[in-house]
């Protein structure tokens, strides 16, 4: 059974550090190729390229022009699937639900959605604490995180509505390790996890 896992949320809220998490879990980045990370355990694989730079994803996909988006994303999540059962795509691009989102989401069999978020002071301390976020402009910007997290939930409630599986975390509350566990319940690979930790 093929899966495509939807890890979304703003920025702050951990998605790159579950992402990371997972890739660990598996054993670590294999190689790269065509815009899809496989894992040492080739059953799972990521869209985006991680290890390049810190982050790595969805947001990190360019078209033709070479801008980031997700009108590649369908194609990638095909790719990867004919090389592993399991692709994962995070990332911040994918705080909306439309076509690009759905056309590659039931590229799979099953496909649960990870819904991360948090409280907005949580959001700012992150923000702060980062180099590159103490003075709240450019991609930090305070006021449009919080508005892309609001934009977030309300996808997150539209996947719901048309049945798929969405497990939500508040980040502040949980720990990645029990992101970890619930998420590899989902996708029936907890046993190969526990085995490599």
């Amino acid at each position: 059974m093929k899966t495509c896992i939807f890890i979304t949320g703003t920025n702050a809220v951990g998605k790159s550090a579950l992402a990371w998490a997972l890739i660990e879990c598996f054993g670590g980045v294999d190689r790269i190729q065509a815009d899809v990370t496989y894992c040492a355990q080739g059953s799972v694989c990521l869209a985006g390229k991680y290890g390049v730079t810190r982050f790595g994803g969805v947001d990190r996909i360019t078209n033709e022009n070479g801008a980031s988006c997700t009108s590649r994303l369908a194609e990638v999540v095909e790719e990867g699937l004919r090389n592993s059962d399991t692709i994962i795509c995070e990332g911040s691009f994918m705080n909306t639900f439309g076509l690009n989102l759905t056309n590659a989401m039931f590229k799979a069999d099953r496909h649960p959605l990870v819904s991360l978020w948090t409280d907005s002071k949580t959001i700012y301390d992150r923000l702060t604490s980062r180099s590159n976020g103490k003075y709240g402009n450019g991609k930090r910007n305070f006021p449009k995180i919080i508005t892309k997290q609001r934009q977030a939930m309300v996808a997150a409630r539209k996947w719901q509505s048309i049945g798929v599986k969405v497990l939500q975390f508040n980040t502040a509350q949980t720990t990645i390790e029990e992101e970890l566990t619930a998420i590899l319940k989902a996708i029936g690979k907890e046993e190969y996890c526990n085995d490599n930790k």
